[in-house]
């Protein structure tokens, strides 16, 4: 044997190896929970904006004597949103992907404006 050898044996370095893997195996699955939860927040983020969107084009419609039944592009018109990477506008439903999840937003007209605003409601998800 050498007395002044430097260097780690092939032991150590197995060692650290198979910690690293451990600390992987533990790391990944909590990191890919926390993206979802973190798009399940902007979702929910959007659901409210949507909702207070609604609040203002119905109180305007209704200070204006309009009954035209609202959508979702006067919706949108009317909210500022954002945290979401693409999306598609349909005359009653929006539907935006957050981190490659899916979410659709629907809006529910009524004929009897302005007695009964419209709702926004999001499909339902597991984790809300």
């Amino acid at each position: 044997m050498l007395g002044n050898s430097k260097g780690f044996t092939l032991i150590e370095l197995i060692i650290v190896i198979v910690i690293l893997g451990i600390f992987a195996a533990v790391a990944i699955p909590k990191y890919i929970d926390m993206r979802r939860q973190a798009a399940d927040a902007s979702a929910r983020g959007i659901l409210g904006g949507l909702r207070g969107a609604v609040a203002v084009v119905y109180a305007n419609r209704a200070l204006s004597g309009h009954t035209a039944a609202i959508d979702m592009t006067a919706v949108l018109n009317q909210a500022q949103l954002s945290g979401y990477d693409s999306s598609v506008v349909a005359p009653t439903a929006l539907t935006v992907t957050i981190s490659g999840n899916t979410y659709t937003f629907r809006i529910t007209p009524t004929d009897q404006l302005p007695a009964t605003p419209p709702s926004v409601t999001a499909d339902a998800h597991p984790t809300w």
